[in-house]
């Protein structure tokens, strides 16, 4: 069930990612279209006031005109004092002037332009004067029976730096808002996610031949995926329980013929009457049991497939045990063959299969004392091991002989199925040490094969180093 890191990163982007991206998008644009209605608001709220203010002041400029003979000669009674207090202003500059109705100027600054009438009264407009961008207002008025035309301008520094105020300031409230929004967001999916990353973390942790179903709550949206899981989970393991049945079966079928046709061999080998034939019997009898023998390394070789292996299977095996059986089994033959097969031992217990663990020491065995001259030596030890970086101890077992060796550039190669040295002796499948690594890893243990000691032959290695696959003998 691990899978990969690169495997994950090809696929599409986060939810998370996704999410805050298809947000950030229309916030952004919700964010520019609030600052503009904003700044229009707060534009237009500044102009009414400054020109109110204008107003005001064109109404001041009213009040002081008089037809004191009432022949139509208007006189603004503006004394200096007055104009002074009404041009006063540190920012912007401000002008007026009073006509007739024919346009003739009666008080102010003769080249600021009334404009034409318009049907608001007072009217505003834009206009460029003397260099300066200005607002002018114009008031039309009657004095006695005579129309007078006021017009008074100020420049527009105080209301351009009022709406730059203003819209800096709208600008920075609203991003403060739009990352406010998202961070918010932001904690809100990753809070939302939290049972999928429990989920994840749930199906990285396990190991390959856990096929339990998924039991980590997850929201509403999320339990169709998570029971397709279970129901793949449960499909696997009702095949690997299939597998199993068969492989039991199909191992039961063929040997039981083998084992007849290689007694009867045997049988034939004594025979007198076979005295003819006798060298074809003997070369059929090692070619049937050479048979027997690969037909015994495949069948352990797909009972090995981690599929094939769960660990309502497994139980505590104790080491010790083992090793003493296999180095019982092979004792004959290494007798025969004048090899010193022996064993050293510690107390220590794992968590597997039996019948695994035996083919695993069986083939190792085999291995050490086919490739062992005589006069030679085979040890199989077991026991506990320190592993470095790991807060606990593992368990090993170990096979070393004194043969030939293995060279370090083929170390990699001779755990392949069917692969054998060139040059390499003797009549076998070449499936020994690849038994030996699938058997290792539905044990999720690690196989190695190291020099020996005196830098003579082969050393091979499994180190259970999983903490809850090692228990002490004497702590049980």
């Amino acid at each position: 069930m691990n899978a990969p890191d690169d495997a994950v990163a090809i696929g599409a982007p986060s939810i998370r990612r996704r999410l805050l991206f298809l947000l950030l998008v229309p916030l952004t644009a919700l964010l520019g279209i609030g600052i503009y209605i904003d700044y229009r608001a707060g534009a237009e709220a500044i102009r009414s006031a400054y020109d109110r203010a204008l107003r005001e002041d064109a109404l001041a400029i009213a009040a002081h005109l008089r037809d004191e003979d009432g022949n139509g000669r208007i006189d603004a009674d503006l004394p200096p004092q007055a104009v002074a207090v009404l041009r006063a202003d540190s920012v912007d500059s401000i002008y007026y002037a009073v006509r007739g109705a024919d346009g003739a100027l009666i008080s102010g600054d003769a080249d600021l332009p009334t404009g034409a009438a318009r049907a608001e009264n007072p009217s505003f407009r834009d206009v460029d004067f003397r260099g300066h961008a200005a607002r002018v207002a114009r008031y039309a008025t009657q004095v006695g029976a005579t129309d007078v035309v006021i017009a008074i301008a100020e420049t527009t520094r105080k209301r351009g730096a009022a709406t730059t105020r203003i819209l800096a300031s709208v600008v920075l409230t609203d991003l403060v808002q739009l990352a406010a929004t998202l961070l918010l967001i932001w904690f809100g999916v990753r809070y939302g996610l939290r049972p999928l990353r429990a989920l994840g973390a749930q199906i990285r942790q396990r190991s390959p031949r856990d096929l339990a179903p998924l039991d980590t709550p997850v929201p509403d949206e999320v339990r169709p995926l998570v029971g397709a899981l279970n129901n793949l989970l449960a499909t696997v393991h009702a095949s690997a329980r299939s597998q199993q049945r068969f492989l039991a079966d199909a191992a039961h079928q063929l040997r039981t013929p083998l084992t007849g046709m290689i007694a009867q061999l045997e049988l034939l080998e004594r025979d007198a009457a076979a005295a003819q034939v006798r060298e074809r019997i003997v070369a059929l009898h090692q070619s049937s049991r050479r048979l027997a023998h690969t037909a015994n390394q495949l069948l352990a070789l797909a009972r090995a497939e981690p599929a094939a292996n769960v660990p309502e299977n497994f139980q505590e095996i104790e080491l010790e045990a083992l090793v003493g059986e296999a180095v019982a089994a092979h004792l004959d033959r290494a007798l025969a063959a004048r090899i010193d097969l022996g064993a050293d031992t510690a107390p220590v217990r794992v968590s597997g299969s039996a019948w695994l663990l035996r083919e695993l020491l069986a083939n190792l065995v085999d291995n050490a004392l086919n490739y062992t001259p005589a006069g030679g030596s085979v040890t199989v030890r077991c026991g506990r091991a320190a592993i470095e970086g790991a807060p606990f101890d593992g368990a090993f077992l170990e096979v070393e002989d004194d043969g030939p060796g293995i060279p370090e550039h083929e170390r990699e190669r001779v755990r392949e199925r069917f692969y054998r040295m060139p040059g390499a002796d003797g009549n076998g499948s070449g499936l020994g040490l690849a038994i030996v690594d699938e058997i290792a890893r539905a044990h999720e243990a690690d196989f190695s094969i190291r020099t020996g000691s005196g830098a003579r032959g082969v050393c091979v290695r499994v180190e259970f180093t999983a903490a809850t696959n090692v228990r002490n003998l004497s702590g049980s």
